[in-house]
């Protein structure tokens, strides 16, 4: 595990280089070595939407899907972040060792998860055609 100062110093560097372009901080975060990476990308340093784009590589839908990740810092997703919903049913963003996912829930019950590029828009379509 990374000194926090130190990993705090990464991320500035990675930030100032990608100078608010997000799709070059998803490259530079690309030549990070994997363990670093994982650390940056789910610590207070990144936002949960930095972190959805690096795993997606996508926008995670409309403007306020994009805001309520932004305004949460990635560390969250460890335990399941709230961004869309669809019908009555929640779509969590949610990040482990194995990846990310978007999660399908009702609060109490996870229904199905979806990994990769397109997983948001399979939990929709999932909740459309399977639940609602």
């Amino acid at each position: 595990m990374t000194d926090y100062q130190e990993l705090a110093e990464i991320a500035d560097r990675l930030l100032e280089k990608a100078d608010e372009d997000d799709e070059r901080l998803v490259r530079l975060l690309d030549d990070l070595s994997e363990d670093l990476r994982f650390e940056i990308l789910t610590s207070d340093l990144l936002n949960a939407y930095q972190t959805y784009l690096y795993f997606f590589r996508e926008e995670p839908g409309g403007e306020l899907q994009a805001e309520r990740l932004m305004l949460t810092p990635a560390s969250e997703t460890l335990k399941g972040v709230f961004f869309d919903e669809a019908d009555v049913f929640e779509l969590i963003f949610l990040v482990g060792k194995d990846g990310a996912a978007v999660e399908v829930t009702d609060g109490e019950k996870t229904y199905e998860r979806f990994t990769g590029k397109g997983a948001r828009e399979r939990a929709v379509d999932y909740v459309y055609e399977h639940l609602a």
